[in-house]
This record gives C-alpha cells, structure tokens and sequence, in this order.
C-alpha cells in the first residue's frame, strides 16, 4: 500500500473527496428543478443525461480506482487518472457553462479538489516508468497508440469542420444558440487540452515512449466515460425531442468499446504492481 507521503496516496484520498462532491453535483442538478432552469431545453437535456452517467459509471470509478490505487495498484493508478481528468472536465463546464445556481459552491470546491488531484498525480508519474511494470503485446501497443491518434486528428477535424467556417463568414456556430452559449466550452478543452494529449500520447506510445505508456491509458479511460456520457446525452436529448438526440448513440457505443479493448490490452500487459 502506498504511504501517507507518496503523492499516489495523496491523490487517491483528494480523488475520494472528488467522488462525493462530484456525486452532490450530479445528483443536485438531477432533483434540484432550479439547476438548469435557465439554460436551453437542448443544454438542460444533455446536463441531465450526462448526470445520469457521472451517478451510474463515473462516481464508482472513481472511487473504486481510487481504493485500488490506495492499495498499490499502479493499473488502477491510470484508470484513476483518467476518470479524475474526465471529471475535471465536466466539473469545468459545469463551473463556466451553467447559469449560476445553488450548486455552485459545490461545483467550485469540486472543480479545486480535482486539479489537485491531478497535480499529485502528475507528480507521481514523474517518478515512475510504466514500461517496467507494463508489457503489452506489440499489437496491443500499437492498436493503442494508433487508435489515441485517430481520435485526436478525427475529432479535431470534426470540431474545425464548424469552427473555421464559421471563423471565415464572421458568424458563431449555429450549435451555440441551441445551447445558448458565447462560446463552446467543450471546443475549447478539446482543441487546446484533450486531443493533443491524444496525438502526443499516442505518438509517444507508437515510439515506445515512457510518456505514452502512462498518457494513452489515462486518455482512453476518459474516453470510455465520455463516450458513455455522450450516449447519456443523447438519450436524455431524444426523450426530451430535443434536435439532434438519439442519431449517434450506435458511433458512440462503437467508440467506447473500441477504446475499452485498447485500454485492456494496455492494462492486461502488466507484470507486476510494485
């Protein structure tokens, strides 16, 4: 089991803190009717969809990768990461994407405890390299590596397909009225954060990189949950008939079992924990 002082033990504790206040969050914005009451009826359906996912997969993935991480185990260690780095990501949109309401507090304090989290995982990567207790297979590698790579330069695509049209007739995207928003905050994270650490993730894992050892599965188990999010969303969007709801759910289900091979054949390959 880790010590009190390792910066793993650290963050597993700070990723249950995040688990609960995350679990408060999402159920707040399922029963609290005030919590979405001034968005859009298409943004208020994808909150709801998404909530119903973070309660149901992303909150016991936190806390049992957690419990597993506190107890030494290195692969849980990544799957943690990975759930903390999708979860700072909601707690983000939530934080700057939602009118403000009686759960902002939480949103804030949940937000704080999960860049933390991730800050003492960070460090406690630099002291590792996952190449001596991971052996994946040279085909599961490379499925991993390529397929990180394809879903940073596919989804980049997909969102500059809207964005630089849009930038070149001086106009906003017509999605940001459905939402209701200046601005798309989940671009943002995408094309400034997420899809890089794809690209050099995967690079760096098709490379035998350390950095791509320890990147493409963190990465891969936020795309799992993400992808099961979005499935939420689009439910949630179609019972509620708003535009666009129930046409991606099949990619979506595709997407996440894809990327859930790749991460198990990375995760599979480990010969020991310590």
């Amino acid at each position: 089991m880790a010590t009190s002082r390792d910066p793993l033990d650290t963050a597993a504790r700070l990723v249950f803190v995040l688990a609960v206040l995350f679990a408060a969050a999402s159920v707040g914005n399922i029963v609290l009717p005030t919590a979405y009451a001034r968005e859009t009826a298409s943004w208020a359906a994808q909150g709801i969809g998404q909530d119903w996912v973070d309660v149901l997969v992303a909150v016991p993935v936190l806390l049992l990768s957690a419990l597993l991480a506190r107890r030494g185990s290195r692969r849980a260690a990544l799957v943690m990461g990975g759930a903390t780095v999708y979860t700072v990501y909601s707690l983000v949109l939530y934080a700057f994407a939602v009118h403000f309401n009686q759960l902002f507090l939480v949103y804030s304090a949940a937000l704080g405890v999960g860049f933390y989290a991730l800050l003492n995982l960070v460090i406690s990567y630099s002291g590792d390299d996952p190449r001596s207790w991971l052996s994946p297979g040279s085909l599961a590698r490379r499925a991993a590596g390529a397929f990180a790579v394809f879903l940073g330069v596919a989804f980049y695509a997909l969102w500059l397909a809207e964005i630089v049209p849009a930038i070149a007739a001086g106009q906003p995207p017509k999605t940001l009225a459905e939402v209701g928003l200046i601005t798309n905050p989940v671009q943002v994270l995408d094309v400034g954060i997420v899809l890089p650490a794809f690209v050099i993730g995967g690079i760096a894992l098709l490379s035998g990189r350390r950095l791509g050892y320890w990147l493409v599965p963190v990465m891969l188990t936020f795309a799992v949950l993400m992808d099961l999010a979005l499935i939420g969303v689009d439910v949630s969007m179609a019972a509620r008939n708003a535009a666009g709801g129930g046409q991606r759910v099949v990619m979506f289900a595709v997407m996440a079992a894809i990327s859930l091979a790749c991460c198990r054949g990375m995760l599979g390959g480990s010969t020991r924990e310590d």
